[in-house]
């Protein structure tokens, strides 16, 4: 290779690099003050003090803090299971043909 043809070669890697290095600049933003402050109030608002929104949640907080042990826990989930099948029964699929096997 003739030396015209290297330095090229370095410039085009330089420059390259040069443009990784601007666009890793721009699309990776600094973090700042704001946003680290608006992580903490959001960690603070689902921290362990927040109440369950469903009865697995509130039956799993009981299991956590040893208000019932494993085997109310289970016969909970079951009667509930039972429950949400009455409620709003699900079709399992292939069973609406008449010719399905029970």
């Amino acid at each position: 290779m003739r030396r015209t043809e290297v330095v090229k070669v370095l410039a085009l890697i330089i420059i390259t690099l040069l443009l990784l290095v601007a666009a890793t600049a721009v699309l990776l933003p600094m973090p700042d003050a704001a946003a680290e402050d608006e992580v903490g109030a959001e960690d603070d608002a689902v921290g362990r003090d927040s109440a369950p929104t469903t009865l697995e949640g509130a039956l799993t907080a009981q299991l956590l803090r040893g208000e019932i042990n494993q085997r109310q826990y289970g016969r909970a989930l079951g009667r509930l299971a039972a429950r949400d099948d009455e409620r709003n029964p699900m079709a399992v699929p292939g069973t609406d043909r008449p010719d399905a096997t029970a």
